[in-house]
């Protein structure tokens, strides 16, 4: 009798194990498919790429192995790291805009219930269109000539037209609102869910214990927002460091390369004058730099928080 009732725990246990482990494998068969096609088409990319670019490669002529030459002569040459310099002011100028923007406009898309939905449809259409078409319709809006919306607007005003992208001064911070105009939507799509997860009795709370709006959005939303936050900035620097089209369409880099970035120097490189070893070191260069942002942002954003305060 005692045998048999110290059995029965064993057979259950033996009996939970297996489960686990069926369940395990099913899990596994489940994920694996998703999981061949990602290293597919994202991993073994990337290490033919770096595989690439320790070789000399120029109009698909294989010249054979040069080991870290290509990376060599990169980092010696100043007008790469000029690039580097203008992906830097472009991606962190971006953010600086994008996400307070972005950011107020979830605010209001919550606070304006149904008509938010509304809102936020008409803000994703510029985040729908292809960045060559934004770029060419920005193109035509900030032509100097009389055939530019903004030059007529200034002519109405009795203003001389502006030069927004051939001043050297000018083009970077116009590459940048653009650039902000095409995603920012994005963002607010991520942060409008992220406030909707925020509970309502909370805020409640924190009025009866008399702290005020400001209060309320500095000890309650910006904390219980940070893993959103961290999600919209990641995604942003990587669309903002590695943009390209963009810059294609409006600036062609100029003028006297004032928006060759990393990305358009990759272009250029790889694409116009097909010299895909250093191409591929450039490739290499940029997602090392994007990984260490994103470590930096996580280390910022993603350490375990406490409750809000009240």
């Amino acid at each position: 009798m005692s045998q048999a009732a110290s059995a029965a725990p064993m057979e259950r246990s033996h009996s939970i194990a297996s489960a686990a482990r069926a369940t395990r494998r099913a899990g596994t068969a489940l994920v694996a498919p998703a999981l061949l096609l990602v290293i597919a088409i994202n991993v073994l990319p990337a290490f033919y790429g770096f595989y690439l670019s320790l070789r000399e490669l120029f109009f698909f002529s294989d010249e054979g192995f040069v080991g870290l030459d290509n990376y060599t002569s990169l980092l010696t040459d100043p007008l790469a790291w000029d690039a580097i310099w203008r992906s830097l002011v472009f991606t962190f100028g971006s953010l600086a805009l994008a996400v307070p923007l972005a950011l107020l406009a979830a605010l209001g898309i919550r606070r304006m219930g149904k008509f938010g939905s509304l809102l936020l449809t008409v803000l994703l259409v510029p985040w729908a269109m292809s960045p060559i078409v934004v770029a060419l319709l920005w193109k035509w809006i900030l032509l100097p000539s009389p055939g530019g919306l903004a030059a007529s607007i200034l002519s109405v005003l009795n203003l001389p037209p502006a030069d927004f992208l051939t001043n050297p001064t000018m083009a970077m911070p116009t590459l940048i609102v653009v650039g902000v105009w095409r995603t920012f939507a994005f963002a607010a799509i991520i942060l409008t869910a992220g406030l909707g997860q925020i509970p309502q009795d909370l805020y409640r709370a924190a009025a009866v214990d008399g702290l005020g709006a400001i209060e309320r959005f500095r000890k309650i939303t910006l904390p219980l927002l940070a893993p959103s936050l961290l999600i919209v900035v990641s995604m942003l620097t990587i669309s903002y460091f590695n943009e390209v089209q963009t810059i294609i369409g409006l600036t062609g880099g100029g003028p006297i390369r004032h928006t060759t970035t990393l990305g358009f120097l990759l272009y250029h490189t790889g694409f116009v004058e097909l010299d895909q070893g250093r191409g591929n070191a450039i490739a290499v260069v940029m997602f090392l730099i994007n990984m260490l942002l994103i470590a930096g942002y996580i280390r910022l954003l993603g350490a375990p928080k406490g409750r809000p305060a009240s």
